[in-house]
């Protein structure tokens, strides 16, 4: 649990930096690492761990989450969903590609239906249609290019918060 002197905001990065774009999350909060951001927010990199996501969020009033999809949009595109939109969409065109055993919606829904972990009022994901998710360290330059876009997000976010 979080006590009340811990970050009200977190930002949270997933995937698998071995796989090309699949790590665009880890890659962006080691970008935020080297930023000054406001106190209340902390930076998580939580890989491929869905546990380790859930708590991160654990008592957060807001997290953001940045992870690559697939949803048959340009390579590099940057999505903004709610925890609303995602719940709604029914057809699964959207595909969070990072935790392994669960992907992101269903480890989100399972954590929202045990509350086993209290989840932040608000959650935002940040989505980076995805390339490649060859094995390889390095990013595609599509999605290499749409990192200030990425970082402009986040920041609107977190002022939003402020």
């Amino acid at each position: 649990m979080r006590s009340k002197d811990k970050p009200s905001l977190v930002v949270i990065g997933v995937g698998n930096i071995l796989c090309s774009d699949e790590g665009v999350g880890v890659h962006i909060v080691n970008e935020l690492q080297n930023m000054t951001l406001p106190p209340y927010v902390a930076i998580f990199d939580c890989g491929t761990s869905g546990i380790a996501v859930l708590e991160a969020m654990d008592g957060a009033h807001k997290a953001i989450i940045i992870d690559a999809v697939y949803s048959g949009g340009e390579p590099g595109t940057v999505y903004l969903y709610t925890m609303k939109d995602l719940l709604q969409m029914e057809d699964r065109l959207l595909t969070f590609v990072s935790l392994h055993q669960f992907d992101l919606i269903s480890t989100l829904k399972l954590a929202d239906l045990t509350n086993a972990y209290k989840m932040p009022y608000e959650i935002v994901l940040i989505g980076i249609e995805a390339k490649s998710l060859e094995l390889s360290m390095s990013l595609s330059d599509e999605v290499k290019k749409a990192f200030p876009k990425i970082i402009e997000a986040i920041m609107r976010e977190i002022q939003k918060f402020g």
